[in-house]
């Protein structure tokens, strides 16, 4: 799905996004199950595909995250920086959750208490379906895109 919405709106609010979001070190991820009990994550590097339907990121998700995604891909991404009361939530769908790195015997303290598992990088690729302006005051929860 191509967002076209007055010549390049999917276009000017990503760029605008893109631009903010080299500026905030950290975003934050919320996903949750299927009964509805939210997790968060916190990850880095977000970047925006070429095909500007999709956004992608990798970090050391813990186990909860992943399990999240693999039962309900929906998730909402919150890019804000507190000093200009500004930011961005990203509405989307997983559509896909990549191995990318594998750490074994690095980090024996957690490997102690989630014997089960080593720790592993995950990207994440996400199909944008929306986004909404974050702030601390009052602001509206209207759509960026479409309504």
């Amino acid at each position: 799905m191509n967002f076209v919405f007055g010549g390049n709106l999917m276009e000017e609010v990503l760029g605008r996004i893109k631009n903010f979001s080299r500026k905030v070190a950290l975003f934050y991820v919320a996903t949750s199950n299927r009964k509805g009990e939210v997790h968060l994550a916190v990850a880095k590097d977000l970047v925006f595909l070429p095909d500007n339907e999709h956004i992608a990121f990798k970090s050391w998700f813990c186990r909860k995250t992943i399990e999240n995604i693999q039962k309900n891909p929906h998730i909402s991404i919150a890019i804000y920086d507190a000093k200009s009361d500004t930011g961005y939530q990203i509405i989307g769908k997983a559509v896909s959750q990549t191995v990318v790195a594998v750490l074994n015997g690095y980090a024996p303290e957690l490997e102690e208490i989630e014997k089960e598992c080593p720790q592993e990088e995950y990207q994440l690729k996400i199909k944008v379906i929306n986004i909404m302006d974050l702030h601390r005051v009052t602001h509206s929860d209207k759509y960026l895109l479409r309504n």
